[in-house]
């Protein structure tokens, strides 16, 4: 006789299984185990967006010798959110800010390798944060 755990095994098999099917391994990793999920203490870059979907994201960012040291992301989103917001942060991490001006929708989608059209705006929110906080980063080495 299995347990509640192995049969629990079995279908969350069965889920990815079928969603492997539907969405690319990126889209799911990034939305099932986010890297950079949280929040920095007195960041450099801060920008928190609530999009038309109702979904909020929040970007933070420190930046160290003109690169992005550290990104993290709060979002109160779906899957494609999570993994939008994944995406932004892994992407930027240890690059120039100029670099980083590059990380817009398109840019998350394709690092995603796949996203359901209806969707999209996930990627489109989670870069229009990232891009208000690397404007204050920029801002804030201005003023230096």
């Amino acid at each position: 006789m299995k347990t509640d755990r192995a049969i629990e095994e079995i279908m969350m098999g069965m889920v990815y299984e079928k969603a492997r099917e539907i969405y690319s391994e990126a889209l799911i990793e990034h939305g099932t185990n986010p890297r950079n999920y949280g929040a920095i203490d007195h960041p450099d870059g801060y920008a928190k967006i609530t999009g038309p979907c109702g979904d909020t994201v929040e970007i933070f960012l420190r930046v160290a010798n003109g690169k992005i040291e550290e990104s993290k992301f709060n979002t109160d989103g779906c899957m494609f959110s999570i993994a939008a917001c994944s995406a932004a942060a892994e992407m930027a991490e240890g690059k120039t800010m100029p670099a980083c001006i590059g990380i817009n929708q398109s840019a998350i989608v394709k690092h995603l390798e796949k996203m359901p059209a209806d969707h999209e705006h996930c990627a489109l929110l989670a870069a229009m944060t990232f891009q208000k906080a690397l404007r204050q980063c920029i801002e804030g080495v201005k003023k230096d």
